[in-house]
């Protein structure tokens, strides 16, 4: 492929192309015989013909050419040019498509052509028309009225089923051409477009198919043109030469074409009777008198008349500027260039090979990673930044936690240190038993010392728990019974074992030993207690010593050898535990 021709396929260098033209518009066709040509003029709401006309074509020469020495000799001047071609100059194609997105159909269009066409050297400019009359729910064309858009996602028609598309393709190296032979008298080529479907889109802006099912009828020199319509929707495009140029022939060619066609269609119910439109480009077509025609022979008919056809009549405004003849109107000018001036002025030309139909462009795949790396540098700064600062924050509040810590550490430290020592003061208050208290306890539940005598007392603790060990005499066994319940009674546990009874002991005959147990009470369930100085409890230790004891010796006899005895060894248990309470 030249690179003129990759160049041109790039949509972002139509920025560097050659500004287009201003000026008069020029719109040109042809058939077998006769070149039309319709020059307009645009204005900011409307059009206005200035120079119109037919011109024999010379079998030698090209059809552009002899317009352009008809105009140069007229003094018409103009600026664009605008092609309507026939059949016989551009190839059509009816192709089937699958259903898909309004913007694949122009890929899938293109494909279908090429794979009719077959392989070839030659690049295509490939352009198409959509016939949304073929079936039930149709594909609206770039120029329709955009569906309801309350419509129901599920019926849009786009992707529901396949559908029937007119593609129209050159070959680029023809179309080029086309440009050449235009830029040498002077013009831009401003569309290039098929001859069939450019006035249709004005004749359905102007109402022209109301009936279910209708056929156009477009007469030229040689050939026929057929539009079928369903409504106002395109079903089908046909073209055959006329063999003959009397109405009657002319008559019953059409009407054979028109019934073979409609049995081709399967949208078209049985019996179903089209309604015939004729564009009327010629006398012959329809007579101007509009009043009944009686006793006439087929030879005078018109061609609507012989169809039994409704005439179409286009024309358009002649501008102020126009040099032409008669300028009453345009009567006399092509109405198929009518009808494509006022499509191209509403940009509605359904075809137009110079600006075909493609697939949306995909983004530049520079701009759109470099886009993609602007934003990622800008949001990586942005992040940079931000992480930074909140790094430096929290460097600072690290400092501050360290200060904190250090400080609460020390206390920490301190107050572990009081801990340990109070935890110490209660585990040694914990160990600590009143011994005092609890003999004082017991002097005072025991029985007078003419009826007992405690031999022998020893103290210690076993886990909660404090115990007396006693060796006691008693002048009756009865009093052992007796000084168990006074002990329980004051809550403390006794068990009394080896009662044996002594014959050598008149004043106590009876002997047994007792142990005694009493629960410690917890540190925080004591009572307060009050502490002294060293020489203050060692005095008040001693009294409490001595007067306790004193008691004890009326248990005891003070001429028995034996309460001597259990004098001593009471006084040493008393020093013994004074010194412990100390």
């Amino acid at each position: 492929m030249p690179i003129a021709n990759v160049l041109q396929k790039l949509p972002f260098l139509d920025s560097l192309r050659g500004p287009t033209k201003r000026g008069p518009v020029l719109f040109a066709s042809w058939d077998q015989v006769n070149v039309y040509f319709l020059v307009v003029k645009e204005r900011k709401d409307t059009i206005g013909a200035i120079a119109w006309g037919t011109i024999e074509r010379e079998a030698e020469k090209p059809s552009l050419e002899v317009l352009h020495r008809h105009l140069k000799q007229q003094q018409i001047s103009a600026s664009r040019l605008v092609l309507l071609l026939p059949r016989t100059d551009l190839e059509m194609t009816t192709v089937e498509i699958p259903p898909a997105e309004e913007g694949e159909v122009a890929a899938l269009v293109r494909a279908e052509v090429e794979q009719l066409i077959g392989d070839s050297d030659h690049d295509l400019v490939v352009d198409y028309r959509l016939l949304d009359g073929a079936t039930p729910s149709p594909i609206l064309a770039p120029q329709a009225k955009e569906p309801d858009k309350d419509q129901p996602a599920e019926s849009d028609p786009v992707t529901s089923r396949p559908h029937t598309a007119a593609a129209f393709s050159l070959e680029e190296g023809e179309l080029n051409q086309w440009k050449e032979a235009t830029e040498k008298i002077d013009l831009q080529l401003a569309a290039f477009t098929s001859r069939q479907t450019a006035p249709l889109a004005q004749l359905r802006t102007k109402r022209v198919f109301r009936s279910p099912l209708s056929v156009l009828i477009v007469v030229y020199e040689g050939e026929v043109e057929l539009s079928f319509f369903r409504g106002n929707r395109l079903a089908s495009l046909r073209t055959f030469r006329a063999g003959s140029h009397d109405v009657g022939s002319l008559t019953d060619q059409i009407q054979t074409e028109v019934q073979r066609s409609i049995s081709l269609m399967d949208f078209v119910a049985p019996g179903e009777r089209p309604e015939l439109l004729v564009l009327v480009r010629s006398p012959l077509d329809a007579s101007e008198d509009v009043q009944p025609k009686q006793d006439v022979s087929d030879e005078s008919l018109s061609l609507c008349e012989s169809l039994d056809a409704n005439p179409v009549y286009l024309a358009m405004p002649v501008d102020s500027s126009s040099k032409q003849d008669d300028p009453a109107d345009s009567r006399d000018a092509d109405p198929v260039l009518v009808a494509a001036a006022y499509g191209y002025a509403q940009h509605q030309l359904a075809v137009d090979l110079v600006h075909p139909k493609v697939p949306p462009v995909p983004p530049n795949p520079i701009r759109r990673w470099g886009s993609i790396a602007a934003l990622a540098a800008g949001s990586l700064g942005i992040v940079s930044y931000t992480m930074i600062a909140d790094v430096n924050d929290l460097k600072g509040q690290v400092s501050e936690r360290k200060l904190e810590l250090t400080e609460a550490e020390q206390i920490a430290g301190k107050m572990q240190e009081k801990a340990d020592e109070t935890r110490l003061v209660q585990q040694w208050l914990g160990d600590q038993v009143d011994w005092l208290g609890q003999l004082q306890k017991l002097s005072g539940l025991f029985p007078e010392g003419q009826r007992a005598n405690v031999r022998r007392l020893s103290a210690n603790v076993d886990g909660t728990t404090g115990v007396f060990d006693l060796s006691i005499q008693v002048n009756d066994p009865n009093r052992v019974a007796e000084l168990e319940n006074r002990l329980r009674d004051a809550n403390f546990s006794i068990t009394s074992k080896r009662i044996s009874e002594q014959t050598n002991n008149e004043e106590y005959p009876w002997q047994f030993e007792a142990r005694i147990a009493f629960p410690i009470a917890p540190l925080e369930e004591r009572e307060e207690e009050t502490f002294l100085l060293n020489g203050e409890s060692e005095n008040l230790g001693m009294k409490n010593a001595d007067s306790e004891f004193a008691k004890r010796e009326n248990l005891a006899e003070p001429d028995s050898e034996e309460g001597t005895e259990v004098e001593s060894s009471a006084d040493a248990m008393v020093s013994e535990v004074s010194e412990n309470a100390l």
